[in-house]
């Protein structure tokens, strides 16, 4: 009967895998068993069991354990096995507390040749693994699944420099050890370093500190630019953190790791550039396996590096845009089924997007967001003066802060929390509020101190706000106000480029925002000193409070 059962499972798999290549040249059948692991030490000892119902991969094909734990799937030379980890279990890690749910089949290594090219490998790549086991088997630990939950999310952390690795530790890593904000485990969702892949060991060590699983997906800062393709393009990421994409669930979401990075080859261009946002055939084919045997009804989070759409559209300005997946809409008609989605994505150093994914994207559904997160590293760990600890200021194209976030899981609702650095949990440091343009300063250059010019207008940037938040302003204990939203250069991040520009401390160019609010200030104030109150509520009820002064001298009032 199980026996039965097995079959039915794999035949099951292989009809929803019709357009995968099961002739691939030198392929195996693998065999193996998913089992729990009660004393927790990574081999199957002859009382634990086999657990039914997990499902496992060789990159396109999705098969299902049966009742008694046991899986077949083909596999061939180079391609990773990895299972999708249920809700109630979790999987072991390294001492880097990296995830360990796959085993890599490099029986001979990597090729000689590849595409008829010999290749000398910049950094380390997977060594040879000797024959295929006669059974690889995954352990997972019996833990608790809460529908409420934490996570970080981390985008592009990627120093290129060990000097740039410093200012990680001190900005991410220092604030997040002993995990004061309670999460489960931390994604980063590419660019994990900047195309120098021997920090990748430093880098997982440092994030070890936090002491919570660490979830990791290539970005296009990943790659080994020296393979002649696509397919061996993350060669130092799969020795280093496994599948460069997969699945796991965690509570009632289905997180599904994307990478939406594809590389055109060494001496080959895309239009714009070696690489675009693309999610290749075969990874969308295994998507739709994985996603096959996922409830309907879950929610499903979307982890990608290059964003799937970025646009911004404050009905006045021109549309602000950036990077996108060229194949969204085909993403689009995978993800039709479910009611519940959210995507997040890294990349973008100019701006931080929420995009309202609906009807004008073709999709039907319940509207979800697409959301482009804020970087860790800013604009980069070379921009900007550094501060007391000698670590850059680093301030996004866009006047956003660099920074992290705390996901508020609350069982089929995502809540993003955007942390800017210096991190703190006490709600400030979350908006910037100011005069454009700026005041006359007085004779001994006051601060905020001294005239008005014409038209001046309160100027909020909430960082990584959006469209659809609502920001209000009250002047002097007057009447709230709702500010208008605009899709404009952040006043603060000029002034900061045109004083610094052509030194060592330089900012990047800035870019229109797409979380900026202004208010025209009245023209007839009195002289002395005003106080404003700024109150946002963002489209999650998630609300943040900031104060700004300004002292008007005598006899000061905006020039004519």
């Amino acid at each position: 009967m199980r026996f039965l059962m097995a079959i039915s499972f794999i035949l099951l798999a292989n009809s929803l895998s019709a357009q995968c290549n099961n002739d691939r040249a030198g392929s195996q059948l693998a065999r193996g068993v998913v089992f729990a692991d009660s004393n927790d030490n990574g081999r199957r000892e002859i009382n634990e069991t086999g657990i039914a119902g997990v499902a496992l991969s060789n990159g396109c094909d999705v098969v299902i354990s049966d009742g008694d734990g046991r899986y077949e799937i083909s596999i061939a030379p180079t391609e990773i096995i990895f299972l999708s980890k249920p809700a109630n279990y979790s999987v072991p890690v390294d001492e880097s507390n990296v995830p360990q749910f796959f085993y890599r089949h490099y029986p001979d290594g990597i090729p000689a040749q590849i595409a008829g090219t010999s290749v000398e490998w910049l950094w380390p790549v997977t060594e040879a693994t000797g024959p295929l086991p006669t059974s690889i088997d995954f352990p997972l630990i019996t833990a608790e699944s809460k529908v409420e939950f934490l996570a970080h999310g981390f985008a592009d952390t990627q120093a290129r420099y060990e000097a740039g690795q410093d200012m990680v530790r001190e900005d991410l890593i220092n604030p997040l050890i002993d995990n004061p904000f309670g999460v489960q485990f931390g994604l980063t969702v590419g660019d994990i370093v900047f195309d120098n892949l021997e920090l990748y060991d430093r880098h997982k060590s440092m994030m070890s500190l936090m002491e919570i699983p660490q979830w990791y997906l290539p970005g296009n800062h990943d790659m080994n630019f020296e393979s002649p393709n696509a397919q061996f393009a993350n060669e130092t990421y799969k020795k280093h953190f496994g599948p460069t994409y997969y699945s796991f669930d965690y509570g009632n979401v289905h997180f599904v790791a994307l990478n939406n990075v594809e590389y055109a080859g060494s001496g080959n261009e895309f239009s714009g550039g070696v690489y675009r946002g693309y999610i290749s055939e075969m990874q969308m084919q295994w998507l739709r396996n994985d996603l096959s045997h996922v409830p309907k009804d879950k929610l499903i989070v979307i982890a990608s590096h290059i964003p799937l759409i970025t646009e911004a559209d404050d009905g006045i300005s021109p549309i602000l845009t950036g990077p996108r997946t060229e194949n969204f809409g085909e993403l689009l008609k995978t993800l039709e089924p479910f009611k519940n989605i959210y995507a997040i994505a890294g990349h973008d150093t100019s701006n931080s997007f929420k995009v309202q994914i609906n009807h004008q994207h073709g999709w039907n559904g319940k509207p979800w967001i697409a959301h482009t997160l804020g970087e860790v590293r800013g604009s980069g760990w070379t921009r900007g003066p550094r501060d007391l600890r000698g670590v850059r200021d680093a301030m996004m194209e866009d006047g956003n802060p660099n920074g992290f976030y705390v996901l508020k899981f609350n069982n089929l609702e995502l809540i993003p929390e955007f942390i800017p650095f210096p991190s703190g949990s006490d709600g400030t440091n979350r908006m910037r509020i100011m005069l454009d343009p700026p005041m006359t300063l007085s004779e001994d250059s006051g601060i905020n101190r001294g005239s008005l010019q014409a038209e001046t207008k309160l100027v909020v940037n909430l960082f990584d706000g959006g469209i659809r938040d609502k920001v209000k302003a009250s002047i002097d204990g007057g009447e709230e106000i709702l500010m208008s939203y605009r899709v404009r250069l952040d006043p603060f991040i000029e002034r900061l480029y045109e004083e610094f520009r052509n030194t060592d401390d330089a900012y990047p160019t800035p870019d229109r925002s797409s979380h900026i609010w202004e208010l025209n200030i009245p023209d007839n104030l009195n002289s002395g000193l005003h106080r404003i109150v700024v109150n946002s509520i963002d489209e999650f009820g998630q609300s943040q409070r900031g104060t700004f002064t300004f002292e008007l001298e005598a006899s000061s009032h905006p020039n004519p």
